[in-house]
């Protein structure tokens, strides 16, 4: 079943090879983002069916906070993306904060299973 997805990721590279791969497998790439803030507006404008974010983003807020701001917001489920997966355990350790995280780089199988996995619910 396709899905709308909003892509948070600051490497333009990787966000379009994201967003091929995504198109590839008949999901629909509704927005994409490269700031928090910027993500959490076309979020509540586009009200995805999920999320890809990236931990470390441009500007002060963190990909987690986004995240967290998106959830309340929408409901959306969030899919982290990260090259750092530590990082990211140890910042929801740390918020309470579950999710899935893809560390990258990751293959179109580990994406496929984990968008399974988030549109589960």
């Amino acid at each position: 079943m396709a899905s709308r997805i909003l892509i948070v990721e600051d490497e333009q590279i990787i966000a379009a090879d994201l967003q091929d791969k995504l198109r590839r497998m008949g999901h629909q790439v509704v927005g994409m983002a490269i700031a928090g803030e910027e993500a959490i507006g076309m979020a509540d404008q586009l009200k995805p069916d999920l999320v890809l974010m990236d931990i470390q983003i441009e500007g002060e807020m963190r990909g987690t906070e986004a995240a967290r701001k998106i959830q309340e917001r929408t409901g959306a489920p969030i899919i982290f993306i990260t090259a750092f997966p530590s990082i990211f355990l140890r910042e929801t350790a740390q918020t309470r904060q579950a999710g899935i995280c893809l560390g990258k780089p990751f293959s179109r199988i580990q994406l496929e299973v984990a968008l399974r996995a988030a549109l589960r619910h």
